[in-house]
């Protein structure tokens, strides 16, 4: 079985002071990464215990909401180590609200922390990966993002745009050495219980601890890694993937909206989807339409 081993490689863990960016940090660590442990709050606390373990850590109080802050973040990789490998950008913020209830401010809060700190934070180690033709990025996005949920509008479009960072990031870096993928957690975490019952909470704390989100995220992290441009889901022990897909439809020349209507049943229909990776290959669909049009 092969083992997956950090030594001599640098990672940045953003919103490291616990939860799940935490357990990222100690299992990266713990396989030797010298890991740059990014929390506003905890990153300290963290760093002490991880190097009393036997890792290598340092610190960051960096804002990754602020393009200074997400710059100060890489530099301090940089300075203490000379490199950077891998970047798991974990950090944000939650707000659990309607579309009635959300105000600008809330929305802009929680973008900040999710949306924009990843895109910061990746725009600077972008540069450092491309030039030595290697990286690994883990973007955390979420199941809202992909599917959308209840009362999640702020935190569902961040994590939405995510995605789509994702992948277009990764069709940018296939060919760099460069591979992004991305991770829907399910764990116990301060922010997950804001959101479920206290029955459930009492659950997630015994089936669903983020030790068992950790493990897919070294995966992705490792030189090992040969999949880019993915979206994982992980919990209480599972992982798995979900993808975009796309299916035939219904073809018409003399296409009408009553037509539509009429056949809306394979409009809909999900038989003989396919998986498509990027925009141009789901184009494919445009392109057999147009074809079928030049014959007739």
């Amino acid at each position: 079985m092969t083992k997956i081993d950090f030594t001599g490689q640098v990672a940045i863990v953003t919103g490291a002071g616990g939860g799940l960016g935490r357990s990222h940090a100690e299992l990266l660590a713990s396989r030797h990464a010298r890991v740059v442990v990014n929390d506003i709050a905890n990153a300290a606390e963290v760093v002490a215990e991880i190097n009393a373990a036997g890792g290598e850590a340092i610190a960051s109080a960096d804002d990754i909401s602020t393009p200074d802050g997400a710059a100060n973040l890489v530099q301090c990789a940089i300075d203490e180590w000379g490199t950077l490998d891998i970047l798991i950008n974990n950090a944000g913020r939650a707000r659990w609200t309607t579309f009635s209830e959300t105000t600008p401010e809330e929305y802009a809060l929680v973008r900040e922390s999710q949306l924009d700190g990843t895109y910061f934070v990746t725009r600077e180690a972008w540069p450092i990966m491309r030039a030595k033709g290697y990286g690994r990025i883990v973007i955390t996005s979420s199941g809202h993002g992909a599917l959308g949920g209840a009362s999640s509008i702020s935190y569902a479009t961040s994590k939405g745009g995510l995605y789509g960072m994702m992948r277009a990031a990764a069709i940018d870096g296939k060919e760099l050495g460069i591979m992004v993928n991305a991770l829907a957690p399910a764990a116990f975490t301060p922010m997950a219980v804001e959101y479920v019952t206290p029955e459930f909470a009492k659950v997630m704390e015994e089936k669903m601890p983020a030790s068992l989100v950790s493990p897919i995220v070294a995966v992705l992290a490792s030189k090992e890694c040969n999949v880019t441009g993915q979206f994982f889901d992980a919990g209480a022990g599972r992982v798995g993937t979900s993808y975009m897909v796309s299916a035939p439809g219904f073809y018409s020349r003399n296409l009408t909206p009553e037509m539509l209507l009429e056949n809306w049943e394979q409009v809909v229909s999900t038989d003989e989807s396919r998986v498509y990776f990027a925009s141009t290959e789901s184009g494919e669909l445009i392109e057999v339409a147009a074809r079928m049009s030049q014959s007739r």
